[in-house]
């Protein structure tokens, strides 16, 4: 599984389940690289082209209108296409990680 590092996929329950799933293992994204997580860029196109524009007035009106979001959404969407090169990934994620080296220790 590819996870975010989000601190609910590396808590005691998190470790007790993967424990007792001996055939699952979890691959953890770079921190602040959300761009990664290709979940992450469908969130931020429901929330630009849906809910910032939505009022919702019950869980159900919630769950009718992100039902048909996706369905619309499945008609027209394509593969994601990274933007960036391999190299330009590998320069991100370094910068990220000197970033939070340097705040570490400061």
């Amino acid at each position: 599984m590819v996870l975010d590092n989000l601190n609910t996929h590396t808590n005691d329950a998190a470790k007790n389940w993967l424990e007792a799933n001996a055939q699952v293992s979890f691959h953890y994204t770079p921190t602040h690289a959300s761009w990664v997580n290709l979940i992450e860029a469908f969130f931020s196109i429901l929330t630009r082209q849906g809910l910032q524009q939505a009022v919702h007035r019950s869980v159900r009106d919630l769950e009718r209108f992100l039902k048909d979001f996706i369905a619309q959404y499945n008609k027209r969407c394509g593969p994601f296409e990274w933007t960036k090169s391999p190299e330009k990934l590998r320069r991100i994620i370094q910068l990220t990680e000197n970033r939070q080296l340097k705040i570490s220790v400061t």
